[in-house]
């Protein structure tokens, strides 16, 4: 068990490195909202506040190797993410498709009238939780996940498309209420959380609104608050103070459970774990009846939870060890590698919004930037799907058009005089 003061330090120096990575990343926005902005909105409290308060009230049986193990993942993670974000851009990326910026608003509508039509079974279905959808969420984890998933990624859609649209407040301003309710009746504070950060993403990396850091604290503070009243929206705390703080604490488990795999001994797996995460998770039951109810990071779940897996009930997140199982020690290597891969990816993206100003790039920043676009938990990494779904919105737009543009990429001699209007441009043709 590790002792109260090497606890303290170990989090608090965690604390202060992952900060600075931050303030890196947002002196080079010149923004304090930003990429990083959603991950660091949950992942202070869950990662550093909710365990530092359980550790001095309840205590920790975690080893001081998991726990320092654990931590010096996360800051190394959100260092290199801000220094392969941060480097600088020489040759943008060209997509080798056209594309047009025209169709947003008929596919903003279509997505829109298919959100409500894949949530609509579930909503016939339970129509006693119309006005409790915790209880939706509850009744529906199991058996719905393609009405669920496929209604969150739609709604989503419907929300990004509208704004790039030159239509009315009021028709904007409809649209997104509604993909706004459809999402809230998916019960799922995650997906409501994303939904408010995405009309925030919006306004950063399209409309070029740069809030300094005061503007940035008061407009964090107020999307802490709408986490606050989410919490108390779908959550039980109790009937005493005391029930309150352990409910309110379970909400710091995702790196106690990462130690807790870390000092289980659990047998290596040998990368089994992300690549099941990667495939069997993706097929829906009905198109493989055969389907194994227990793949992936689920072995984990029904050797450190099995009561919540008998109940059928959400399973508290491993946190890093699932990765860890997969890897052992190597599993710092590999999240360390991931998080420069995604601050890369993030870079390359940001910089093609900024002259596309296109829907296909901007999905591809939410995603990036955490936001629940694919509402699918016990997954692994969707890029592959987010990337396709990026380059049907660029194909949809260009039909009917009567301009479609085309990159190209401008190669300047290294002696030439540095300008600084984006060396990617594009050309109607």
């Amino acid at each position: 068990m590790i002792s109260f003061a090497l606890a303290d330090t170990v989090l608090m120096a965690s604390l202060i490195v992952s900060l600075y990575a931050y303030v890196v990343v947002s002196k080079w926005e010149g923004s304090y909202l930003n990429i990083m902005s959603l991950s660091f909105l949950v992942h202070i409290p869950a990662y550093y506040l909710l365990p530092l308060f359980f550790t001095h009230v309840f205590g920790t049986a975690a080893s001081p190797y998991a726990y320092i193990y654990v931590y010096a993942t996360v800051a190394l993670e959100n260092v290199l993410f801000a220094y392969a974000y941060t480097r600088p851009t020489r040759k943008p990326i060209r997509v080798p498709l056209r594309y047009a910026h025209c169709n947003f608003g008929a596919l903003s509508f279509a997505f829109l009238g298919l959100a409500v039509l894949m949530y609509a079974p579930i909503l016939l279905q339970f129509p006693e939780y119309l006005l409790d959808p915790r209880q939706l969420y509850t009744h529906t984890r199991t058996g719905f996940g393609v009405n669920s998933y496929i209604s969150g990624t739609f709604a989503y859609l419907a929300v990004i498309l509208i704004q790039f649209t030159g239509r009315s407040r009021w028709t904007k301003g409809f649209v997104i209420l509604v993909a706004g309710a459809v999402l809230a009746l998916h019960g799922s504070k995650g997906l409501m959380l994303s939904f408010v950060f995405l009309l925030v993403l919006f306004e950063v990396y399209v409309s070029g609104r740069k809030l300094k850091f005061l503007p940035s604290l008061f407009a964090g503070a107020g999307l802490s608050f709408f986490l606050f009243l989410l919490f108390a929206a779908t959550m039980y705390v109790g009937d005493s103070p005391v029930e309150a703080l352990e409910a309110i604490s379970q909400y710091s488990d995702y790196t106690r459970n990462g130690m807790l795999v870390i000092d289980s001994h659990f047998p290596l797996q040998y990368g089994r774990i992300a690549l099941e995460g990667q495939t069997i998770a993706l097929i829906p039951r009905v198109l493989m009846p055969s389907k194994p109810k227990v793949f992936g990071a689920m072995y984990l779940d029904e050797e450190f939870y099995p009561e919540y897996m008998d109940r059928d009930e959400g399973v508290p997140d491993l946190g890093i060890g699932v990765q860890y199982a997969d890897f052992g020690a190597l599993a710092i290597v590999y999240l360390a590698v991931f998080g420069a891969l995604k601050g890369w990816l993030a870079r390359i993206f940001v910089h093609r919004l900024s002259f596309s100003r296109h829907p296909g790039d901007f999905f591809l920043v939410a995603f990036l930037a955490d936001l629940s676009v694919f509402p699918i938990g016990g997954v692994g990494w969707l890029l592959p799907e987010a990337l396709v779904v990026a380059a049907f919105l660029f194909f949809a737009s260009r039909i009917g058009a009567k301009k479609v543009c085309r990159e190209r990429i401008i190669f300047r001699p290294r002696f030439a005089q540095q300008r600084t209007e984006p060396a990617n441009s594009a050309e109607s043709v």
